[in-house]
């Protein structure tokens, strides 16, 4: 399958690797398919790309290999949303930010993107933790940003 893309140009998928986002995204309540495309070979980043909307691909990495003790507990109501059968099937991403001017990268640990592996179903959590918000700085421990937060 074909897709155009703003940032990328004309790519080709497989239409297997398509991830249903029957909710879209917090903000992007529109976008419901995405594709996770490699940024680059043994990045740690990736893209999560809409298929249907050229211009809307988020940077997102694996918060677990930034912050081992990164935590999410999803509700019976979140499995059942994403049809999780099985805990090892869950995947999770969060976005990232650049912020250029004060040269560091930030991502929304409040706001992880979860994916059964097996279906391809995701859906975008807010969590209920004090411990995380939407700008951690990567590389830098959440406990240390609640009592540092970022500026917008």
């Amino acid at each position: 399958m074909r897709i155009v893309t703003a940032r990328f140009g004309c790519i080709d998928i497989n239409e297997a690797s398509v991830i249903d986002a029957p909710e879209g995204l917090l903000g992007f309540e529109y976008c419901r398919r995405l594709v996770l495309l490699e940024d680059r070979p043994n990045s740690h980043f990736k893209w999560l790309q809409a298929v249907d909307h050229p211009e809307v691909a988020f940077i997102v990495i694996n918060p677990m290999e930034f912050f081992p003790d990164y935590e999410v507990l999803l509700t019976d109501e979140h499995a059942e949303s994403l049809r999780l059968e099985d805990a090892a099937d869950a995947v999770m991403f969060t976005t990232v930010t650049v912020v250029r001017d004060k040269e560091h990268v930030t991502t929304d640990l409040a706001g992880p993107i979860v994916i059964n592996a097996r279906i391809l179903r995701a859906r975008q959590i807010v969590l209920d933790d004090e411990r995380y918000g939407p700008r951690h700085v990567i590389g830098q421990s959440p406990a240390r940003l609640a009592q540092e937060p970022i500026a917008a």
